[in-house]
């Protein structure tokens, strides 16, 4: 299996501590994560992770997520995760609802 690189961005203290829990995989690397897009805009430059996990709140996509998608030069996919109604957003033109824990590793591993 392909070890993936995620980086996280969240708003919520709970959201960032779920997310950890989570992704404890063998195969993820937890190259990184913000509370503001600014800060995890320059990290996200940095690092190229293959997955962009974000706290989808009330404000919708942060500024500036989806131009990374739109802009990148190298292979990425934006997963925008709501704890309001355990909806879950892959950008890459899909949209899925979350049933359980595990469905979150499937679309970050592919």
């Amino acid at each position: 299996m392909t070890t993936r690189h995620v980086f996280v961005i969240w708003v919520n203290s709970l959201f960032h501590e779920s997310a950890r829990l989570l992704l404890r995989h063998p195969d993820i690397i937890w190259v990184g994560d913000a509370k503001d897009f600014t800060t995890a805009h320059e990290a996200i430059m940095k690092f190229q992770p293959d997955t962009i996990l974000f706290e989808k709140t009330k404000g919708g996509i942060p500024n500036g997520m989806l131009e990374i998608l739109e802009s990148e030069n190298w292979d990425v996919r934006i997963i925008g995760l709501s704890l309001d109604n355990n909806e879950m957003c892959l950008y890459h033109r899909e949209h899925q609802t979350i049933v359980k824990a595990g469905d979150l590793l499937q679309y970050v591993l592919g």
